[in-house]
């Protein structure tokens, strides 16, 4: 059971191993952490873990009990500009070694993949972050793009990859996603923005399975148009094949059917001057949503161990990543950041996402009473958040209230509820807003 001493005792041993061998994680080896300071390497990275949405200086003197040693957010800012965001990187990834819990639909771990905006100050330019706005003169905007892959039934961030705006490719960074995983047998499932041959076959050739959803076959810009000709129903489940290539032949051009053009403004990382045919089959599903409305899926899992409502149910199950961008940029407070410094933003992103993870280890653990109300309740993730940060900086001795108050915190589940979606313009949350 992941209960919150022994989550904690994990993230300080990992953190002890990254201060074990700090040389690779500081600027300047020779002189960064080298004096007993209060401000040593394991603090620095503990308080970035633990910071809140308010100002730096309040956040310091919180996670210091108001003491009249806290150090300044000078001090504060540059103790953890020395150290490199590969620290947070290796931490984020060995936590998740060290504490994650395999689980697992017919077998198959279940790994959404998606990109969130995180706007971010743009009171100076940067190459890598900052657009400037289309039709708009002198307008500026700056973000980063998080590229995450989400484990759909632990609640968990497996992986991410963070791009920034002006440079951002969702597509391979869904490839150097799959490319890197090495864990148990998994599905990938995407959103249309990942519909492409090379992405399909990017998992394939790492061994796991796929399902994304692409436009309908009503789209003229739809994947789907060059699988023809499909049967006269409007619902279908049907096995394709293609064999893509970067030849132009009659014979290529005269057979649609068999053979797919890949342009070569077009990647596809499989097809070259030496092996100019790939291979190509898939399974592709349309599915009636509304009276006038279809899904389409294209997949490589097996019609005998998958069914059409399988691919329904796993599609559904998706939203979790959505849902998880929300909590992680309000509950956890990746909206509220403490830098402009595009450095230190990564490593609070990576924090924050580290913490998200080690909040939801929690609360996915904690069994909510059964009792014969209206509702069936969750556990409310906002203040268990709020609870678990609280605790996390401070030393409770072998017994911690931490799950008994977070089992008091609950809500209401209410299926089927909707409100009207009111779509803004994304806005940083700006420094002044912080007031001391």
């Amino acid at each position: 059971m992941n209960n919150f001493n022994s989550l904690r005792k994990n993230l300080n041993h990992c953190i002890k191993i990254l201060n074990n061998s700090r040389s690779l994680f500081v600027e300047n080896p020779n002189t960064d952490f080298i004096r007993n300071r209060k401000l040593d390497f394991s603090t620095v990275i503990n308080n970035i873990i633990c910071l809140e949405a308010g100002s730096l200086k309040d956040e310091l003197l919180k996670l210091n009990d108001y003491s009249i040693d806290t150090p300044t957010a000078s001090a504060f800012v540059q103790a953890r500009n020395k150290i490199k965001i590969d620290a947070f990187k290796s931490l984020f990834d060995n936590f998740n070694k060290k504490t994650s819990k395999l689980k697992t639909y017919k077998g198959y771990r279940l790994l959404a993949v998606d990109g969130s905006e995180e706007p971010i100050d743009n009171t100076f330019y940067d190459k890598e972050t900052t657009l400037l706005k289309k039709g708009i003169k002198d307008l500026t905007y700056s973000a980063f793009h998080i590229n995450a892959g989400y484990d759909l039934l632990e609640c968990t961030y497996d992986d991410i990859i963070i791009q920034g705006e002006a440079v951002f490719n969702e597509n391979s960074a869904f490839n150097e996603l799959v490319d890197r995983y090495k864990g148990h047998k998994a599905i990938f499932i995407a959103d249309r923005g990942y519909e492409s041959y090379n992405n399909f076959e990017h998992v394939v050739n790492s061994g796991n399975k796929y399902l994304i959803r692409v436009r309908d076959i009503t789209s003229s810009k739809s994947i789907m148009k060059s699988f023809g000709p499909y049967p006269d129903t409007d619902e279908f489940d049907i096995d394709v094949s293609r064999i893509l290539t970067i030849k132009q032949t009659n014979e290529i051009k005269a057979n649609p059917q068999i053979y797919r053009f890949i342009p070569s403004n077009h990647t596809f990382d499989y097809l070259s001057k030496e092996k100019p045919f790939y291979d190509f089959r898939c399974r592709t599903v349309r599915i009636k949503i509304t009276e006038d409305t279809y899904e389409c899926i294209i997949t490589n899992l097996d019609r005998d161990e998958f069914s059409i409502e399988d691919i329904k149910e796993l599609y559904n199950k998706r939203w979790g990543i959505e849902t998880s961008f929300r909590q992680v940029k309000y509950a956890i407070g990746l909206h509220a950041l403490h830098s402009k410094k595009r450095k230190l933003i990564k490593q609070e992103i990576y924090a924050r996402l580290l913490l998200y993870n080690f909040c939801q280890r929690i609360v996915q653990d904690i069994k909510i009473i059964k009792k014969k109300t209206k509702y069936t309740y969750q556990i409310n993730f906002t203040r268990a958040s709020h609870i678990i940060r609280r605790f996390l900086n401070k030393k409770t001795g072998k017994k911690s209230p931490v799950e008994n108050l977070i089992a008091k915190e609950i809500l209401p589940v209410r299926p089927g509820r909707t409100s009207t979606r009111h779509v803004s313009a994304k806005k940083v949350v700006c420094f002044n807003y912080r007031f001391d």
